[in-house]
């Protein structure tokens, strides 16, 4: 499964604060396989929603989302949540302080 955290933006300027990094987990049987870091316009789903399907990213954590979002994504086999939602885990918790 590939797990993506869509880390929070910088407002630096007008030009790229929608542009985001996500570090996207290639995860096995429990266990990190690999990592990529990528960009992603988060603030537009429709560039996230078809950035998730086009990447084969079956799980998304981002800062803030509303349920009508997660029942859209939940449609297509994609799970979205908040940062809040992310289970005790360590290591993703290192990426969103």
């Amino acid at each position: 499964m590939r797990i993506a955290l869509v880390l929070k933006q910088k407002k630096q300027d007008e030009v790229e604060r929608h542009i985001s990094q996500a570090v996207v987990f290639n995860v096995e049987d429990g266990r990190v396989m690999g990592v990529e870091n990528e960009t992603v316009d988060a603030d537009n789903l429709n560039s996230l929603f078809l950035w998730a399907l086009s990447r084969k990213v079956g799980e998304i954590y981002i800062p803030e989302v509303a349920d009508w979002v997660k029942i859209l994504f939940h449609a297509v086999g994609v799970t979205i949540k908040r940062y809040d939602e992310l289970e005790d885990n360590k290591l993703f918790q290192t990426f969103i302080v």
